[in-house]
């Protein structure tokens, strides 16, 4: 038997001089299976909307049919109709008619970027034979469909297309780059396309309906190829030599400063890593976190002023090897210190460690790690009660991209958050998986920070649209990022999670 659904669609016809966009709601006999291009021929059959939509395979194979579902890009051939879904035509595209957006923007770029096959010479006139490992990563780089739905998920196509080419010519350009039988600079192509714009945050990969891991796989690998076949950019040089002199992407001294008076000792079962960014600008958060961690009966050590950089920027930046080789060291000095268990509050060195250390890293030890969100979570009845005393009530989170979407860490700080009575907690309308990047991720904050602080800005905008005045997160960098992102005489506060627990209690 058919469950009644409706379905809201944002209609608009272009060619007519009156008309304006606006919503309207449809009601669908609904059937178990049924798809949102099946609801859409549902409403049109059922009400006579004439509903204006791309389709052709039906099987998730052209790409052409992708709306925003419920604000969402999705294949309208591919993903389940839900009850009062909202259905739009994808954003920064011209709107032809409801649901069909115009394309030529897209396919110019494409023009643009020539992605075909290209050499320099008549491959008719030359045998080659390539091996099936070295065909691979072209090969998955081709499942890409065109679809677009990467294109407006990307937080810095908001700004721009001027900025970046996207996620999606960025993958064309992998394909043919990885291919030994194009002989195109492709590479070069790739940064001169904003190839180091992307903050790498895997909102394209979680919308890609084939699944490619954009990021690592296109992004990472095509600034790791660009660092052995062109000049490397000052700022990536910069980072790279600083990581490795000073422990640290910024070449600064002192990093230990923040742990003086604290009396840590320098080896232990449990270390804190306080992480680079932290360790210069937010000392009091990290000497907040120790006193926490006493407070529900853990000791750490920490490693001061031998603390060694997680390697993050580095491998941001796409240099692999120098990320393998930082990496070994710090997995040395964890073993060689007794390191059973590491608490970080840094999400950039939380994901290093238990994402890319596994990788890079294979058969080697590494200690339990774990985001100091999860450990203030899973003690926080040894606090005891915690009561609001900060002025505020009505507070927002921000998810960072490294512990959301990389490591799929959303409830631990919300259950912190939700341990103080007396706060109110409104989520933004992007949150979790769909959670709008800071700005700062991937490298973007050291190399191109007027970029970063424009995304900060949106992100800050986002929040304000809650009603709250305090933007709490679980990552310096996003918080960093924030701070500076804030614009003069708007009063809205930027917290650590660490810091909303401290000043409670």
């Amino acid at each position: 038997m058919s469950k009644p659904f409706s379905i809201k669609v944002l209609r608009y016809d272009s060619q007519l001089d009156n008309d304006r966009p606006h919503y309207e709601e449809y009601s669908v006999d609904y059937y178990e299976g049924m798809r949102i291009w099946h609801a859409i021929d549902d409403v049109n059959l059922k009400h006579g909307a004439n509903i204006a939509s791309r389709l052709s395979c039906r099987e998730f194979l052209c790409g052409i049919c992708t709306i925003m579902a419920n604000g969402k890009p999705t294949l309208a051939c591919k993903a389940p109709v839900e009850n009062g879904m909202v259905l739009e035509p994808l954003p920064y595209f011209p709107v032809t008619r409801d649901l069909v957006v115009d394309r030529d923007i897209a396919e110019r770029r494409f023009q643009e970027l020539r992605p075909w096959l290209s050499r320099d010479d008549d491959i008719s006139q030359i045998e080659m034979k390539a091996s099936q490992s070295e065909v691979l990563p072209a090969r998955e780089m081709s499942q890409c469909l065109g679809c677009l739905a990467c294109l407006v998920a990307c937080p810095v196509i908001k700004e721009g297309w001027e900025t970046f080419a996207g996620p999606m010519y960025q993958v064309h350009l992998a394909k043919s780059a990885f291919n030994p039988l194009d002989t195109a600079k492709r590479v070069a192509e790739a940064a001169q396309y904003g190839l180091f714009n992307c903050t790498q945050c895997g909102a394209c990969t979680d919308v890609c309906p084939k699944g490619i891991n954009i990021q690592e796989k296109a992004i990472r690998q095509l600034r790791t190829l660009f660092l052995r076949e062109e000049e490397i950019p000052k700022p990536v040089k910069e980072v790279k030599e600083n990581t490795k002199r000073k422990s640290n992407p910024f070449g600064k001294e002192g990093k230990w400063h923040w742990a003086e008076g604290l009396n840590l000792p320098k080896s232990g079962d449990t270390v804190f890593f306080a992480g680079c960014l932290s360790s210069f600008e937010s000392g009091d958060t990290l000497k907040k976190a120790v006193a926490l961690l006493r407070k529900i009966g853990i000791e750490v050590a920490c490693y001061a002023e031998d603390e060694p950089c997680c390697g993050s920027p580095v491998l941001n930046m796409g240099d692999e090897d120098g990320f393998r080789e930082n990496a070994q060291d710090v997995a040395r000095r964890f073993r060689a210190r007794g390191a059973k268990t590491v608490i970080t509050g840094c999400a950039e060195c939380y994901r290093v460690f238990t994402l890319d250390y596994p990788k890079y890293l294979a058969g080697i030890e590494m200690p339990e790690v774990k985001h100091i969100s999860q450990v203030i979570a899973e003690s926080k009845d040894k606090l005891g009660v915690i009561s609001r005393k900060m002025p505020e009530t009505r507070i927002t989170y921000h998810d960072p991209c490294r512990l959301g979407r990389d490591c799929g860490l959303y409830q631990a700080p919300r259950d912190v958050i939700g341990a103080v009575s007396g706060i109110e907690l409104h989520e933004m309308a992007k949150t979790r998986a769909d959670s709008f990047c800071c700005g700062a991720g991937g490298g973007v904050k050291l190399i191109n920070n007027d970029l970063a602080i424009a995304l900060g800005k949106e992100r800050i905008r986002q929040a304000r649209e809650t009603g709250s005045s305090v933007l709490v997160s679980a990552c310096p960098w996003c918080e960093q990022n924030l701070r500076d992102s804030v614009r003069e005489g708007d009063d809205i506060r930027i917290m650590d999670i660490v810091d909303l627990i401290a000043e409670n209690l």
